[in-house]
């Protein structure tokens, strides 16, 4: 397979980076996606998720960041990578899994308006209208879960 070519990290995941640098946050994956997906302040997103069970400069667990998103307003819908995959150009269409890449990869698929989380081993992303606002955008991290965030 060809290597995948390294793309810039965007705006909205730089300004995140500098608030978690400010409280000495690290492990903050989580925060830094309930942020993007909801728009609201990484604070306010951290200071949920903490409610919800993570603990600072750790991880949170699948539930913690879903219940966070709930309780920002937002509801979680999961899709079947397939209905990205048969939207894919020719031969790709006969891929096995979505990966942190696609987005940019087949951006004509993943820029349809909505706002998703990919859930990839031991990491979580936000995707909002076709753009991976994290720093795996230029690496195949295998999606395990995908989420719609719907508001309500």
């Amino acid at each position: 397979m060809a290597r995948i070519s390294s793309t810039p990290k965007t705006s909205t995941y730089h300004a995140l980076s500098e608030a978690a640098a400010s409280i000495n946050e690290t492990n903050d994956c989580s925060v830094k996606a309930v942020a993007t997906v909801t728009g609201c302040d990484y604070l306010v997103a951290h200071a949920e998720l903490k409610k919800q069970g993570r603990k600072d400069r750790d991880g949170a667990f699948n539930y913690h960041i879903i219940e966070a998103v709930e309780a920002l307003g937002y509801g979680a819908k999961r899709v079947s990578p397939r209905d990205f995959i048969s939207r894919y150009p020719g031969r790709n269409k006969n891929l096995k899994s979505v990966t942190s890449h696609h987005p940019d990869r087949f951006n004509k698929v993943w820029a349809d308006g909505k706002t998703y989380l990919l859930f990839t081993r031991h990491h979580v992303l936000a995707v909002v209208n076709g753009v991976n606002h994290d720093w795996s955008r230029d690496r195949a991290k295998r999606a395990r879960m995908i989420l719609e965030i719907i508001k309500t």
